[in-house]
């Protein structure tokens, strides 16, 4: 048989994720672990296994997603360095990761509170030099953690030298592997477009704050043939084989790229904004990811004084917050030449799009008509409108009006017990807190990270197919009106229903990306991971800690007077500490009992939790089963599941929850929260706040 030459290009798109980077981290490991094997029996028996190949192309990264892509790309290059659990289980996957680097920057480091004792994001390391505070957790830690995943162990065993070594390109990498990180310019670009009329000319002036880095890492695969969007656009090129080895100083260069990783993950006042030193030049002649393939003629409005190509550097934060799932780049990246959109069909798509998104939940959405908004609800409506906003893309709609399409894919998590099970609720450990509550605990990290293992193991084996006439499986020939089928590959495979499966539809489908090998055996559900009172009370204790070094250090860095100064630090000291500590505390005990993450309330059933939940939560002083902000809206349960319920919570804990008159509403809340007659009837004492 002829050898099969067909290549399904891939461009990867990595949402932004917070620290369920943890997840899309998983993902990555195990989606290298299957090429990995895939390409190692091809070599070894090649008649048993598919023989077309993939080129993974490009990888575009939004915030964790651009962390992720970036570390993995480094890692990948240094070869696998397989971990084996330290408890095997009998028939499954005996590998908890095959990127150890990837695993350690995602699930060991990133923590509020290192059980060990290790510098975290709580420790105060960060504010020594006596600086104003660039954020309220340690960023320090995450630099450290993205250098020690950029120094590359040597290659193991005697398998062949990798790319970093000096080895041959991956035969699954494009040779020039491109990435792009996205970025939110704080300074901003700006730009000017003409318009005439009346025998002048005048401009209409606009300012650019999405924007990205583009990196190439040279030599790193084996496929060529990429397209002029991507080679004509201003870059950043670095070979792979001067990647970080062993101990010493990072080479600037290396450094820099590490660095803009983290600053495309530096989420607003959460973690620091980071400094990018770029050119005016890297913004000249810009492909841009829209129906215009090249920037030619397109460039910015710079200062007249300002000459050719000077630099231009520039703060950035979250690359997510302007454009949190990149899939455009991506998509652009494995076009044909001279198309502007990829076949779509299962039969002809010799390309696809994965997008892997932790978060794919859909924006908060009212069902009720709103006609009216004080100032404090246009002020807080302000930046999720602007942040939704700029992610609408109605590209992205049309595309999706094509049932049939099979050039984009998403890897999403789920907790999917068998093949057609619905799945758990809460899917994703890491969801606390919108995201930022994966760092309260390495288990809800190494939870996510298995999962992400395991769902890309059934996407790849269940979902991620072509038709079997797809130019990958077959050649289809159509001569003087009769069609002719030849077969790639070998003819063992297409007969093996592992990898030629009858779907509903009636048609035969075969994998992209075939499972084989030591990627076959079962990736574990993971366990749901909890935490105990004891480990809530050591990180909220931490986080009062770090509050009392940050705050006098915020205050002191203002350009009030000094009596202003001290008045401020003793109303912290003496009025703001405690209401601010009871907020974190309700806040994160209400979101950790919703999605069953506290085990002091896990034999509570699921409708008892959700309730319990709402009444720890903060914001109101008392809660109404039905009222316009009540039990029932924001859990999206009827009255009586509400009312039975809270029957439950009285049942299990007789002291729980307290119920009473407060004017003329039959409230719930906590029994520790329970009023007395003054405060539900003291007219001095202000209106209750009811929902």
């Amino acid at each position: 048989m002829a050898a099969n030459d067909s290549v399904f290009e891939i461009g990867l798109a990595m949402a932004g994720a917070i620290s369920a980077g943890a997840y899309s981290a998983g993902v990555t490991d195990f989606l290298f672990q299957a090429l990995e094997e895939w390409e190692r029996l091809k070599r070894e028996k090649p008649d048993t296994v598919p023989n077309h190949s993939v080129c993974i192309r490009a990888a575009a990264g939004a915030s964790a997603g651009s962390i992720t892509a970036a570390l993995a790309a480094v890692a990948i290059a240094g070869g696998l360095q397989k971990e084996a659990f330290a408890v095997p289980q009998a028939g499954r996957q005996r590998y908890r990761c095959v990127l150890p680097a990837l695993y350690t920057a995602w699930v060991t480091m990133p923590d509020m509170a290192s059980p060990e004792g290790a510098p975290d994001l709580l420790s105060n390391s960060d504010l020594e030099d006596g600086d104003p505070p660039r954020s309220l957790l340690n960023a320090q830690v995450l630099e450290s953690l993205t250098e020690m995943a950029l120094r590359l162990p040597g290659p193991q065993g005697e398998a062949p030298a990798p790319p970093a070594y000096g080895g041959d390109g991956l035969p699954y990498l494009a040779k020039r592997l491109h990435l792009y990180l996205t970025l939110s310019n704080m300074r901003g670009v700006p730009y000017r477009v003409d318009f005439k009329g009346d025998g002048t000319s005048s401009g209409h002036y606009m300012m650019s704050h999405g924007d990205r880095a583009h990196y190439v890492i040279e030599n790193i695969g084996t496929h060529e043939g990429e397209n002029s969007w991507l080679s004509s656009d201003p870059k950043i090129s670095l070979r792979i084989d001067t990647a970080p080895q062993g101990g010493g100083e990072l080479d600037p260069a290396w450094r820099a790229y590490g660095l803009t990783a983290l600053a495309s993950a530096a989420f607003p006042v959460g973690l620091a904004a980071r400094p990018i030193a770029s050119s005016t030049g890297m913004y000249e002649k810009r492909s841009w990811p829209g129906p215009q393939t090249t920037g030619e003629g397109f460039s910015p409005s710079w200062p007249s004084d300002w000459g050719a190509n000077r630099e231009f550097g520039f703060m950035s934060v979250d690359g997510g917050l302007i454009d949190n799932e990149p899939f455009e780049y991506a998509r652009r990246a494995i076009m044909p030449k001279g198309r502007e959109s990829n076949d779509r069909s299962a039969a002809t798509a010799p390309g696809a799009v994965l997008l892997v998104d932790p978060f794919p939940e859909p924006p908060d959405f009212s069902a009720e008509d709103e006609l009216d908004a004080s100032i404090v609800q246009v002020a807080r409506s302000l930046l999720p409108m602007l942040k939704n906003q700029v992610r609408f893309k109605p590209d992205e709609l049309a595309a999706v009006l094509d049932k049939e399409c099979s050039s984009r894919w998403m890897i999403a998590p789920s907790r999917q017990k068998a093949v057609g099970d619905a799945g758990e609720r809460y899917a994703i450990a890491t969801g606390v807190l919108g995201g930022f509550g994966g760092f309260l605990d390495e288990s809800f990290r190494a939870h996510d990270y298995q999962l992400g293992r395991r769902n890309c193991q059934r996407f790849l084996q269940k979902v991620f197919v072509v038709a079997d006439d797809n130019p990958i499986v077959c050649d289809m020939r159509t001569e003087e009106g009769n069609q002719t089928k030849t077969l790639k590959w070998p003819q063992a495979a297409f007969d093996n229903p592992d990898f030629r499966e009858l779907k509903d539809d009636g048609k035969y489908y075969c994998p992209v990306i075939p499972v084989v090998g030591d990627a076959v055996p079962e990736v574990a559900l993971p366990t749901w991971p909890r935490i105990d009172a004891a480990r809530l009370s050591e990180l909220e204790g931490r986080i009062a800690a770090r509050a009392d070094y940050v705050v006098p250090k915020l205050i002191a860095s203002t350009s009030m007077s000094s009596w202003k100064r001290w008045a401020l630090r003793l109303l912290w000291s003496t009025a703001a500490k405690g209401p601010f500590m009871d907020f974190v505390h309700a806040s994160i005990e209400s979101d950790l009992i919703r999605r069953d993450q506290l085990a002091d309330w896990s034999s509570l059933g699921e409708s008892a939790r959700l309730v319990l939940a709402e009444l720890t939560a903060p914001g109101f002083d008392y809660r109404t089963v039905n009222g316009a902000k009540g039990i029932c809206r924001a859990t999206h349960m009827n009255e009586a599941e509400v009312r039975s319920a809270l029957g439950q919570l009285r049942n299990a804990h007789r002291d729980l929850v307290w119920s009473g008159q407060v004017g003329n509403q039959e409230c719930w809340t906590l029994m520790k929260h329970r009023p007395g007659w003054l405060a539900r009837n003291n007219p001095l004492g202000g209106e209750p706040s009811i929902g």
